[in-house]
């Protein structure tokens, strides 16, 4: 059963599974909740393997020092990117070619370190 609950409760923007619930916006705007319900299957192979590369690239972001991190955080800003530093830091690290890498560097005039590939 759904629980209508208030914006200002919870937050304009919140949805996604949170602590033991399944919350989302419905059609007329109002929050709404549900008991989360356990998986169905088991994770596949795939999905363990791509929720690896996620948590590798995470804990590269988090491993890089604190000026690397506001290059990135001022690229954006420069670029005018609608994400934040680690979302670009992530893009990049998903980048094979690393093709986006060097146009980022070059548009933003800045030394951003390469991500390692994920």
């Amino acid at each position: 059963m759904g629980l209508g609950l208030p914006p200002d409760v919870i937050g304009i923007n919140v949805s996604g599974d949170i602590d033991g619930l399944t919350i989302y916006t419905d059609r007329h705007g109002r929050k709404t909740a549900f008991l989360r319900a356990p998986p169905r299957k088991p994770r596949t192979g795939l999905q363990l393997a791509e929720w690896a590369r996620w948590r590798t690239a995470m804990a590269n972001w988090r491993n890089l020092s604190e000026s690397q991190r506001e290059l990135y955080r001022r690229a954006v800003d420069r670029l005018s990117l609608c994400m934040l530093g680690h979302n670009l830091w992530l893009a990049l690290s998903y980048d094979r070619d690393q093709t986006l890498w060097r146009t980022i560097c070059h548009q933003c005039r800045l030394p951003l370190q390469k991500p390692p590939l994920v």
